[in-house]
């Protein structure tokens, strides 16, 4: 792994988000001045940034390939960029409101896969969805309830039941708790609806 192999995973991350959410995306390679004096200084080092959505990564990844390094960040921004922009990105082309999730290889969903750097699409949110989870994020444990009051962020701490079942669609009841994530309120308890 180097600073060019982790330079090309991020710039094209980059691409998905400015040619798909039209957001500036700024890399940094700088080492900041308190990791190069401690004493495990990284070699290298990559500062990602959405200014418009307030997103911020700073990391060294370790992965081998571009698309790993893309992989890697794309986990680690994905519900920040997806919670602060209030659309669906990247968009399946089969549609839905279950955004493409990323893997080693590109973005994957039920459509297939769709290569790091060549995602085009976000779309809004579907409307008529009410009273179920709009989307899931398997990586970090984070979802989205679709409500006509306005859609509510969760994560796996709030959710009562067995987390490996959690799906887009699937109808849920909710509790809403103190604050917010980026655009939505935040739950403080989530259950499936029972049939």
């Amino acid at each position: 792994m180097d600073q060019e192999t982790s330079r090309r995973g991020a710039d094209l991350l980059a691409a998905d988000i400015e040619s798909a959410l039209g957001f500036e995306v700024h890399i940094d390679e700088t080492i900041p001045e308190h990791r190069r004096r401690s004493a495990n200084s990284p070699a290298w080092f990559i500062e990602f940034t959405v200014p418009a959505l307030n997103v911020l990564l700073g990391t060294t990844p370790g992965e081998l390939t571009p698309d790993g390094v893309a992989c890697r960040l794309a986990r680690e921004v994905h519900d920040d960029v997806l919670s602060r922009s209030g659309k669906i990105w990247p968009a399946d082309p089969e549609g839905g409101d279950q955004p493409l999730l990323p893997t080693p290889d590109g973005w994957h969903g039920p459509g297939g896969l769709i290569p790091f750097g060549q995602v085009k699409a976000a779309k809004d949110p579907d409307p008529g969805l009410d009273g179920v989870v709009r989307w899931w994020l398997p990586d970090t444990y984070d979802g989205l309830i679709a409500s006509h009051s306005g859609d509510v962020w969760f994560s796996l701490w709030q959710y009562q039941g067995d987390e490996q079942l959690i799906t887009p669609g699937m109808p849920v009841t909710w509790v809403i708790g103190e604050g917010g994530h980026g655009k939505y309120r935040k739950a403080s308890e989530v259950r499936p609806t029972q049939p």
